[in-house]
């Protein structure tokens, strides 16, 4: 009879650590916080990481139950975020200065491409070597992308007339096509957006970097709906952490951040070294000399400075923002 009472008692014990247990999981389940990320265009190789966060349960291990959704261009990412329709962003931060300086509540709170990777693209046969060199030529640049918001500060400090700049501006995606038919003699891009397809199609191509003629830009990350951050301090925290785990991981391992897009995205797997090819040229493109010793991610107040200065000098917008409007480091845990 003792035996029975204390088997009785041990299962008794059993069920209520189990049932503990499923409480506890149900209560963490429920714990998780719904935040949703707009991309700044349709899925490619930067986008992996966010990918492999939610794979790898970074994401999860927060407490966030991250929705990831494409976008259009920097321009409408820019819009939906400052309209709370998506909290967080990943866009261009020329974009988003500009955003800003006409009242949107944003703010840049992980950068991912310090260092501009912006660029001129030309045929090989028939290259354009310098800003001034697009004077009475065709330039592809579609008025959404990020590019289109710094190409008049690359035009301001090199003494490039842009009415002498014939723009066509095609549909988003559109501008590659055009450049293959040659119906266009260059097209602004960024190196590791553009190249890879271009040169997967077997395009001859010259390009030179914003940069080589003077422009800083830093080009872009992670942006948050100011009003958002203020409510949401913790979560911006966490988001943060998992985000920036999640990239240092895919920046040693960018197959493996691919594989994980994939695998939440099947309809990419023929697009599978493409996407890597992407990812590898993005993650080159992560520090400036004011930030080579910072954890990843973190930005220098005199990046921004700088890229403001520019945009004022180019009339982008009207004056100076402050640092403190624009940026913020201190969701980082390190």
């Amino acid at each position: 009879m003792k035996i029975h009472r204390t088997l009785l008692i041990a299962s008794a014990l059993a069920a209520a650590v189990f049932a503990s247990a499923q409480a506890q999981a149900q209560a963490q389940a429920q714990a998780q916080d719904k935040l949703s990320l707009r991309l700044d265009y349709s899925v490619y190789g930067t986008h992996a990481p966010f990918y492999l966060g939610k794979e790898t349960g970074l994401y999860k291990d927060a407490n966030i139950d991250l929705q990831i959704g494409e976008g259009s261009g920097s321009s409408n990412t820019a819009k939906l975020v400052a309209q709370g329709t998506d909290p967080v962003g990943f866009m261009d931060y020329g974009t988003m200065a500009k955003g800003v300086a006409s009242g949107m509540p944003l703010k840049a709170i992980l950068a991912v491409h310090q260092r501009s990777p912006m660029v001129i693209i030309s045929h090989a046969d028939s290259p354009i070597k310098s800003p001034k060199d697009l004077e009475g030529k065709i330039l592809g640049m579609s008025a959404s992308e990020s590019t289109a918001q710094m190409f008049p500060v690359l035009a301001s400090v090199s003494g490039t007339d842009t009415a002498k700049v014939n723009v066509i501006s095609p549909a988003v995606g559109a501008k590659t096509a055009l450049f293959l038919q040659k119906r266009a003699d260059a097209i602004t891009g960024v190196t590791y957006f553009h190249l890879p397809p271009l040169e997967a199609q077997g395009a001859k191509l010259h390009y030179f970097y914003f940069a080589d003629f003077g422009v800083s830009a830093l080009e872009g990350g992670v942006v948050a709906n100011t009003e958002w951050l203020k409510a949401n301090p913790d979560l911006a925290r966490r988001f943060v952490t998992a985000t920036q785990k999640a990239f240092v991981l895919a920046k040693a391992e960018p197959a493996t951040a691919v594989d994980a897009l994939i695998k939440a995205r099947p309809d990419q797997a023929r697009n599978r070294d493409l996407l890597v090819r992407q990812l590898e040229l993005s993650m080159s493109a992560t520090a400036t000399p004011n930030t080579k010793d910072m954890p990843f991610g973190k930005m220098s107040e005199k990046d921004w400075q700088t890229m403001i200065e520019q945009l004022v000098q180019s009339k982008q917008i009207a004056e100076k923002i402050a640092s403190d409007k624009l940026f913020t480091n201190e969701f980082f845990a390190d």
